[in-house]
């Protein structure tokens, strides 16, 4: 992976987080919002997996159990956020 591409996951992950506390700072609640942050953390997780730890050239295998893990914990973030609406 070359230097110049992790440099611009880094920023875009950096960026990403600014959205996030910027959506937090403003006070922004609902389930839009929610929505919207676990989309930015599962763009996030994706970069970090595929970039970072390497994953992108490996076997489908582990890409998907790490990816489906990745998925599996947003999900059950917005099932318990739904359920506290209620």
């Amino acid at each position: 992976m070359s230097p110049h591409i992790l440099n611009v996951v880094w920023i875009a992950l950096i960026a990403a987080t600014a959205v996030t506390w910027f959506v937090g700072e403003t006070h922004s609640a609902g389930p839009k919002a929610v929505a919207l942050i676990l989309a930015i953390a599962g763009i996030k997780g994706w970069l970090v997996i595929y970039d970072f730890m390497a994953l992108r050239r490996v076997k489908l295998l582990w890409r998907g159990a790490v990816l489906g893990w990745l998925l599996l914990v947003l999900a059950i973030i917005m099932l318990a956020y739904w359920q506290g609406l209620k």
